[in-house]
């Protein structure tokens, strides 16, 4: 697990402890816990696109179900949420999947029409099933 934490910009940055797993050449699981912060789910990207195992085209994985969203205003989920997909150039994955009970994160659509494929889920096994109609293998 990776904790992050810190201050940025006088905003409160919560822990947020991850682990990025390669189950198989095609997917990635990242599983979060903790409190969700901005500069927090920004380290986790960063850690994810500096692992020498990531490269583009990955089906990935976000299991969000155990991180604590409270503490986000609904602007800055939408920011996360966004901000990631803008940056898909370098993320490249063929499909994002998350794990989340958090109802503002499952109700986001999509803001530009060359977003990467993603939908929210309340498990991974419904998450892991859409991965698997692309036909992405998954455990």
């Amino acid at each position: 697990m990776c904790p992050l934490a810190g201050r940025q910009e006088g905003r409160d940055t919560r822990r947020v402890n991850h682990s990025i797993r390669f189950a198989h050449p095609e997917d990635v699981l990242i599983t979060t816990s903790g409190t969700a912060s901005l500069a927090g789910l920004d380290a986790v990207v960063a850690n994810l696109l500096d692992d020498p195992r990531y490269r583009p085209g990955l089906a990935l994985l976000f299991d969000h179900s155990r991180l604590d969203w409270s503490g986000l205003l609904p602007e800055d989920l939408v920011r996360r949420l966004h901000i990631a997909l803008k940056e898909a150039d370098l993320i490249g994955p063929s499909r994002i999947a998350v794990v989340t009970a958090d109802e503002r994160i499952r109700d986001a659509r999509a803001l530009r029409t060359d977003e990467p494929s993603w939908q929210a889920f309340p498990d991974i096994r419904a998450a892991r099933q859409w991965l698997q109609t692309a036909g992405v293998p998954v455990e």
